[in-house]
């Protein structure tokens, strides 16, 4: 499959997800509401004919982010 990576496409697989935990951040603001956030991963991709800057595994991700707000 191919993704847009810095404008080029490249070529990558889709990795399994074995575990994980998405915790939410919270921040009270100004009138007492209470902002939740969490970013959710759909899908992790391994990059086959590209390294990361440092010459390491480029992996690329799709994700959602999710917000709940509380005392409205």
């Amino acid at each position: 499959m191919l993704m847009d990576y810095n404008g080029r496409k490249v070529e990558v697989v889709e990795v399994e997800v074995l575990h994980s935990s998405e915790p939410w951040s919270e921040y009270e603001l100004l009138g007492g509401v209470v902002l939740s956030h969490k970013t959710v991963l759909v899908s992790v991709y391994r990059a086959l004919t590209e390294k990361a800057p440092d010459g390491s595994v480029l992996y690329l991700t799709r994700s959602q982010n999710i917000v709940k707000v509380k005392g409205v």
